[in-house]
């Protein structure tokens, strides 16, 4: 079967090839095009040389014959602010009216392509507007505001299009707005004006200059002797009317692209213009042909956008191996061609991963947007960094985590790895939110041009020298990578990215225009969201990958088509406009009507002469796209016989990885060895915590990782205060509060007095909870040279300010709750030690750690005081609970138990032998008292000796399994530690 195009170029092959230059064909894209000269050359037999004839698309013929060149869409923008400005007296900055600008030319196009008299028309929006103002009874306009959640004018009509302030209030948002749609005609006349001085237009005032001025030509005064329409669709009214004063004049020719199965056709939404334009505009010569039945169509379902790419690539091989794609090389053979469709342009990329390499040759037919290339997301990211960058004390810092995105972009870590590494090490062990920007570049001297702040980004001039460095230095970069060559697509878009920038700056420089820097940024954006990259390739050989609108006319024998889900394809459009659907009808305007027509024609002629069609949907549920099918596969699955039209769904064979028995670690002599170094004394030693024997005690195998490989396992940096971090700082401003008493004294004495005092003196309390603050939420740099002082002095703003009103309450009631204890004597706060402990016999352990506080009785006793922000237990019913877990959902006693290590080693270490009280500080309970004692068979612990050799041996017996070479190291599985280990995927265990 004859393709369209073939049809056509037969049908005048019998046309005497030098005559052929006197004919012009005229196709709705360029793809169009090149295969129609294609076919035309195989069916023109000539042995002399010719001239071709013109064949060109329908938006070059009218710029043929127009007197305007069309505008860039910055020229237009700015040209319409600058028209706007004028006639409004310059009440609204350029920051509000771009949002309005790009509405306001889109309808002005429209106005322009469907020869809309303009001014009836705004007459009759400002007539529009009035009615629904006004003719509305103020029950009905509640009814109507509470449903739609809009307001209505409660005053009259006429005053709705007034700018008078009855209240003596300003009203500058609604003053503009209403003035807008006063302006609307005069702003369109001066805007045309003011284009046209220059000899710039728009899309449709091209549309509509070229319309009247064939409409008072004759057949004389074209260079052709036939003009031949071929391959359109939904026609606009100046179109409409080119093509009608053409066929009068007796030099037109029209062939309209409808054989299609008689199923198709009575397809009201597809067929809908076509069929008039069939009447209206005959054929000179009978190309049609009869198409008696559908295709074989099977409709697929895939679990996600990602795997329909790899059933596309599946697909070909399959069809390669049955002999469908004879040969790989050339799948658009003449005989068998080969098409795949991508309605969501996103799966570019991936298509291209999933394609065999036996299909070497590839014509790329879409142009790839420019928004989703890792260039373009770089660029967003990196501009993201620059708009949140702060001056704190004179220095220009970043947020952490916008530094965190842009080095772990792809791109930038193709680029220079190690250096991104040691960017995310730096933030990782430095736990700082605002990085300052003179830091950053002295340590990260090759990533200079990224962290040099735009200390003026309202200068245009600064930021886009700014913007110019960034990507000079990338492609510098990539260009001196050792493959070098296997990045040349990213060079490409770095260079149309750089080329769409100078658009944009020229215009804002010849308009002398200014804006806020958020602005620009959003004009940045759209320069990424309406561009596009072509690539280059020989377009009537290999594999077609394709846009929708590229398929226009051109038909092939296998259809895969991509993303069939509703709201894709058709794509849902929103009618952003201040023109009523309503009016756009009565006038003959494009419609959210005319979309659906447009969509359901190109659909059912890609397929309708094709053998065999394979169209692909998503179906996952999440989000907005529920997995539903397009609205055109139910119509087909309903419509259609079911031996035509088969569904099926995709499935993957996922297995789970796990462990088939219990993972363990043996002990063999280089475990042993480190192991060993726990007990030894030596340089090499190493130290048990108590945090890492309560590791032992849970899971030994988690001990194994953390402790004997050290494998790392950072906590997150986070930006908001969780509950550790607000203990933390809670107990440092606590700490900081009695060291100032305390400053050089070996102890001070607490008394109530004191307490009392610590809770009034307001200053010296909020300097140190803004210093903590500082340090440990906002991850502040200390400039002290005395690492040990808090000199933070950044006033706390926004989210930290109100925490740190909520600290100083806590921080008081903190002091009243030890008014309960007083008088005590303050020994030490954060008191580190290293000591050792028997183990077995002479074998003794290292051991070290931290005593959050030592204080003293009068009576002498010193009391051993561990804060906690968690639930721990102080309760023991047997002293086995320190050590061994009372089941899954309960662990031991770990905040006992490391009590009595601290206890021990203050003992060891001060060689102090009298009464050591250990005491939990729990924040929990801090409203009710907050210190509370540790009570063993339900009394009271006043000295750990009481107890510590009966909890010592317990501990012990556990801990010499550790340093046993024939016990392995095994997980432990139970739900209060697995589901909160770091290390679960790597054992395989979890709690049942």
């Amino acid at each position: 079967m004859k393709s369209f195009l073939q049809r056509i170029a037969h049908a005048y092959s019998h046309i005497p090839p030098a005559d052929l230059q006197c004919f012009c064909f005229v196709f709705p894209n360029k793809r169009s095009c090149t295969f129609f000269r294609n076919y035309l050359l195989e069916n023109v037999v000539s042995d002399v040389p010719f001239f071709e004839p013109k064949i060109t698309t329908i938006s070059d013929f009218i710029s043929e014959y127009s007197s305007y060149v069309e505008a860039s869409r910055y020229d237009l923008l700015f040209t319409l602010y600058n028209e706007y400005s004028k006639l409004s007296g310059g009440i609204e900055s350029f920051d509000r009216f771009v949002f309005w600008g790009d509405m306001l030319i889109s309808d002005f196009n429209d106005v322009d392509r469907y020869l809309v008299d303009a001014q009836q028309l705004f007459k009759n929006i400002k007539n529009l507007r009035e009615i629904n103002s006004d003719f509305l009874s103020d029950e009905q306009k509640e009814i109507i505001s509470k449903y739609w959640d809009i307001e209505l004018p409660q005053n009259p009509a006429g005053r709705f299009w007034t700018h008078v302030i009855d209240d003596g209030k300003p009203h500058d948002n609604r003053d503009a707005f209403i003035q807008l749609w006063e302006i609307l005609g005069p702003l369109y006349n001066n805007y045309r004006e003011s284009l046209s001085r220059r000899g710039l237009c728009y899309s449709g005032m091209e549309y509509r200059h070229v319309a009247k001025r064939i409409s008072g030509m004759c057949k004389e005064d074209f260079p052709y002797e036939r003009i031949i329409f071929s391959g359109f669709n939904v026609l606009s009214s100046s179109e409409l009317s080119i093509f009608e004063k053409l066929r009068d004049i007796g030099i037109a020719d029209f062939y309209w692209d409808f054989d299609f199965p008689v199923q198709f056709k009575e397809n009201t939404s597809a067929s809908h213009f076509i069929r008039r334009y069939i009447d209206a505009f005959p054929s000179r010569y009978d190309i049609s042909i009869d198409v008696d039945d559908i295709p074989d169509i099977e409709i697929i379902g895939v679990p996600s956008n990602s795997s329909q790419t790899k059933v596309a690539g599946k697909i070909l091989d399959e069809m390669i191996s049955s002999g469908e794609i004879a040969n790989p090389d050339n799948a658009m053979d003449t005989a068998m061609d080969t098409a795949v469709v991508l309605p969501a342009e996103e799966l570019f990329m991936e298509l291209l991963h999933s394609l065999s390499p036996s299909l070497s040759s590839i014509n790329i037919t879409m142009g790839y947007p420019l928004k989703l290339t890792p260039v373009a997301t770089l660029l967003q990211t990196i501009t993201s960094l620059h708009l949140r960058c702060q001056c704190i004390r004179g220095k220009w810092c970043f947020f952490y985590e916008d530094v965190s995105d842009m080095v772990s972009h792809p791109l930038l870590r193709m680029i220079d790895y190690d250096t991104c590494e040691a960017i995310r090490s730096f933030i990782d062990e430095e736990r700082i939110f605002m990085l300052p920007s003179d830091t950053l570049i002295a340590r990260f001297p090759a990533f200079k041009v990224f962290f040099l702040p735009v200390e003026d980004l309202r200068s245009l001039s600064a930021v886009f020298s700014y913007i110019y460095n960034v990507v000079d230095l990338l492609i510098d970069s990539i260009s001196n990578l050792p493959d070098a060559g296997d990045m040349n697509l990213e060079k490409g878009f770095l260079t149309r990215y750089r080329l769409s920038i100078d658009s944009i700056y020229n215009a804002i420089a010849h308009y002398n225009l200014s804006m806020k820097e958020s602005t620009l940024f959003h004009l940045l954006e759209k320069v990424t969201l309406g561009e596009s990259v072509n690539f280059v390739g020989e377009p009537l050989k290999g594999l077609q990958i394709m846009g929708v609108l590229e398929t226009r006319s051109l038909d092939f024998e296998n259809v895969i088509m991509l993303s069939m889900n509703e709201r894709i394809f058709p794509r849902k459009l929103i009618n952003r406009s201040f023109i009523p659907n309503s009016l756009r009808s009565a006038y003959g305007m494009s419609t959210s009507e005319f979309q659906e027509c447009i969509f359901a024609y190109y659909f059912y002629r890609l397929i309708a002469r094709a053998s065999k069609v394979k169209l692909l949907y998503d179906t996952r549920t999440s989000g907005l796209r529920g997995g539903e099918m397009s609205r055109y596969l139910y119509q087909l699955v309903y419509s259609f016989p079911s031996d035509k039209v088969k569904i099926v769904n995709a499935s993957f064979d996922v297995a789970a990885i796990m462990p088939s028995e219990a993972f363990e670690i043996e002990k063999d002599e280089n475990v042993m060895n480190i192991l060993n170094r726990y007990l030894s004394q030596n340089e090499n030693r190493r130290y048990l915590s108590p945090s890492a024997i309560n590791t032992y005690l849970n899971c030994p195998l988690q001990f194994y990782f953390q402790y004997v490989q050290r494998i790392s396992t950072k906590d997150e940096l986070v930006d908001y205060m969780d509950e550790s971090t607000f203990g933390s700082i809670v107990h440092a401003v606590a700490e900081e509060s009695y060291k100032r008493i305390k400053q050089d004294r070996h102890e001070v004495k607490i008394t109530k007095e004191v307490l009392m005092l610590l809770k009034k003196e307001e200053i010296p309390l909020q300097r140190i909870i803004t210093n903590c603050v500082n340090k440990l939420y906002n991850k502040l740099p200390n400039n002290s040279a005395d690492a040990g002082a808090y000199e933070n002095q950044s006033p706390l703003q926004g989210e930290a300010r109100i925490l740190g009103e909520i600290i100083n309450d806590f921080i008081k009631q903190l002091f009243t709750s030890e008014m309960n204890h007083a008088p005590f004597y303050f020994v030490e706060g954060e008191q580190e030690f290293m000591t050792t402990l028997p183990l077995n016999g002479s074998v003794r352990y290292n051991l070290k750690g931290t005593i959050d506080r030592i204080d003293r009785l009068e009576n002498g006793d010193v009391r051993i005081i561990d804060y906690k922000t968690g639930k721990d237990e102080i309760s023991v019913n047997d002293i086995e609970e320190l050590v061994t877990a009372k089941d899954e959902r309960h662990g031991h006693k770990k905040g006992v138990l490391q009590l009595f290590l601290y206890c021990n080693a203050y003992a060891n270490i001060k060689g102090y032998d009298g009464a050591i009280t250990p005491r939990l500080f729990l924040f929990k309970k801090l409203h009710s008292d907050g210190l509370e004692p540790v009570t063993i068979n339900k009394e009271e612990l006043r000295d750990f000796r009481d107890y510590n050799n009966e909890v010592m041996d317990r501990l012990n017996e556990k801990l010499r399994t550790l340093f046993d070479p024939e016990i392995p190291f095994k997980a432990t599985p139970s739900e209060c530690h697995c589901n909160f280990c770091n290390f679960k995927i790597l054992c395989g265990q979890s709690a049942s």
